[in-house]
């Protein structure tokens, strides 16, 4: 099934601590962070004075006579499992982030691990050891900030010489706050691999502890013409390798600086760490139970729909920072990857919540209270939700279009708040308590999709990717579901039959002339993904009709490109959570396998090497725009 997929996660926590590997083999190029800047490691073997590369770049390979093959890769949906092989040794590389959903103490640790295990096929061997790096260049933002390295009782660390936590926002940038941590008492530091290791056969393991000195530690450094590296020397044979990042602040939430979800069980960023490491062989337990879940749940759909989904798990929980506001509630924020930056946008939740509704739905309530608290605010002047609360990692309030009207999302967003709400209810034991504390501002917002949800007039909504539209039908048919939303979160009746007569009408009035129905009221030819009808099935409220839903599949099939559906008639674009989506219209298992080996071909053979797309060509499988976002999550809704 995996023939090459478009980029591997290995280090993968949060929108800033992010490593992927885009490359074929994980030794074909620089290891990067999503937003394509290098963040590179190294891996090798010293055996009786040769060293065998495993990791690393075309610039190391360039010093080293002795590569290590890699031989397979597999992926599950918290684990990327690297193995090397040749007549010398065998090497298994490990890459965990436990990302366990319903464990928000684990979750919330800003570590990753990488495990090791190590086959000597030689006889006679004396003297082996294992070698790992990570570059300083992560923790930069730009290419003249200097660096400092500090050793801690646990650790190596290195950060930015200036520490400004939080002190601005924006898209595709790293962090230069901070600290990342090699965590293990005898890591040092070093030059690049290519400057130092294999260079005239150095001899003994022992003697890469030379190199030391010309990198004192008591030194400011350039991360990226310095190039130094974390190093740790392993002489056992199978080991567990701990990166963690302090960020020290990681989230500015309507002018307070939060702390990091971990405070509230640990009382030091040094304590955590150590239980990290302490706990690995219980948590990677944990996280090979949940693979083994999920894999064979998903596996029963499609082995193609088993891979999507384990390459887009830990992908779509990446992709936020859960905090605790000051009284107390759970805020789960996601950044925009790739698409502005916002955080905490609304039609960015919307899309990525089956995964989270599965998994644990109060994640869902996180990402919702960030929207309606600035909606309470004297800050916000309109009558339907808002767009995001800021650009990442700054929750101040929204700033996407300047708060103008022509940038608002009206219909969108308020539908959006609306069905999410609801989803909550359905998937966490009726659960109603965001919308019966706020029913007076959400009154509001169904009043707004009663009085221009209909037949809505030109505004931006998340179809408007070849131009904006008015009378757009799937915009309507949000404000339907949206309405019958309002009817089950409430338990007004009325509500309810006035989305029945409305859903009635739209049959009619978007009927196209072919099988399907139109893009927009006005044009008969048109067409487009009804991916907002899913909620009609899921939350049960049945008011549209089977014939218009299975008419809609027989569309999409016909429509159907090598790697997908288009979005709509206008051009051969697509996003891949709503392509998923519209699977669920209607139970039909030809379709969802199409779907599924469409998404497949797109992962295996774009030549986009980058964190998953979700917006791309149905021809080419050229990524657009969008990489590394949550709404992958989306991706998830055939398990719900």
């Amino acid at each position: 099934m995996i023939k090459r997929p478009v980029a591997v996660p290995l280090f993968t926590v949060d929108p800033f601590f992010s490593i992927w590997s885009c490359t074929d083999k994980l030794y074909n190029g620089y290891t990067k962070h999503w937003t394509e800047k290098p963040w590179p490691i190294f891996v090798g073997l010293y055996i009786d004075g040769k060293f065998h590369a495993i990791a690393g770049t075309d610039d190391d390979y360039k010093s080293f006579r002795n590569r290590i093959h890699q031989s397979d890769l597999q992926i599950t949906p918290l684990s990327s499992i690297y193995t090397f092989e040749n007549d010398v040794a065998k090497v298994k590389l490990s890459f965990t982030t436990p990302l366990l959903l319903d464990r928000l103490d684990i979750l919330t640790r800003p570590v990753s691990y990488m495990a090791y295990e190590v086959e000597v096929k030689q006889e006679n061997v004396e003297d082996v050891h294992f070698v790992f790096g990570i570059s300083s260049q992560g923790c930069v933002n730009r290419r003249d900030q200097s660096i400092e390295f500090k050793q801690t009782p646990f650790s190596m660390s290195c950060g930015n010489v200036v520490q400004n936590p939080l002190s601005w926002a924006d898209d595709r940038v790293t962090i230069d706050w901070g600290y990342l941590h090699l965590c293990d008492k005898d890591a040092y530091i070093a030059g690049p691999p290519h400057m130092y290791l294999g260079m005239n056969t150095i001899g003994r393991t022992t003697d890469v502890r030379r190199i030391i000195n010309n990198f004192p530690i008591n030194k400011i450094y350039n991360a990226h013409s310095d190039m130094p590296y974390l190093y740790t020397i392993r002489k056992d044979m199978s080991g567990v390798i701990t990166v963690a990042y302090d960020e020290i602040k990681p989230i500015e939430y309507f002018y307070t600086q939060l702390d990091e979800y971990y405070t509230k069980y640990f009382n030091s960023f040094e304590d955590m760490v150590k239980a990290a490491i302490k706990e690995y062989p219980e948590i990677k337990k944990m996280c090979d139970e949940f693979d083994m879940k999920l894999m064979s749940e998903s596996g029963k759909l499609s082995d193609k729909y088993e891979y999507i989904t384990s390459l887009a798990y830990r992908q779509a929980i990446a992709a936020h920072k859960l905090v605790e506001d000051t009284e107390g509630n759970i805020i789960f924020l996601s950044k925009e990857n790739d698409s502005n930056g916002c955080i905490g946008t609304l039609d960015v939740t919307y899309p990525s919540i089956p995964l989270f509704l599965k998994y644990n739905p109060e994640l869902v309530k996180g990402m919702l209270r960030p929207i309606i608290k600035y909606a309470k605010s004297e800050d916000w002047k309109f009558d339907f939700a808002p767009h995001d609360v800021g650009r990442y990692p700054i929750a101040n309030g929204q700033v996407y279009g300047n708060n103008k009207l022509s940038y608002q999302m009206p219909v969108e967003e308020a539908g959006n708040m609306l069905l999410c709400l609801a989803a909550v209810k359905k998937y966490k034991n009726g659960d109603t308590e965001l919308f019966d504390t706020n029913r007076e501002m959400m009154e509001g917002w169904v009043n707004y999709l009663l009085n221009y949800g209909y037949d809505p007039a030109d505004q931006l909504c998340t179809d408007d990717f070849a131009g904006r539209l008015a009378r757009n039908c799937n915009l309507s048919l949000k404000a339907i579901l949206g309405i019958a939303a309002y009817a089950d979160l409430s338990g007004d009746a009325s509500y309810m039959e006035i989305a029945k007569q409305w859903a009635k009408n739209w049959e009619n009035d978007a009927k196209a002339d072919h099988i399907g129905t139109k893009l927009t009221f006005d044009k008969n030819e048109s067409w487009s993904m009804k991916y907002n009808m899913v909620w009609d099935t899921l939350l049960g409220y049945c008011i549209f009709s089977d014939e218009v839903k299975k008419n809609e599949i027989k569309v999409y099939t016909e429509k159907m490109n090598r790697y997908g559906v288009p979005l709509d008639s206008r051009a051969s674009f697509t996003k891949i959570d709503w392509l998923m989506w519209s699977t669920c219209i209607w139970n039909d298992k030809e379709y969802f396998d199409k779907v599924c080996e469409a998404i497949t071909n797109m992962l295996n053979e774009t030549t986009d090497r980058v964190p998953m797309t979700d917006y791309y060509d149905t021809h080419t499988a050229e990524y657009r725009e969008f990489i590394n976002r949550s709404v992958v999550g989306g991706l998830f809704i055939n398990l719900l």
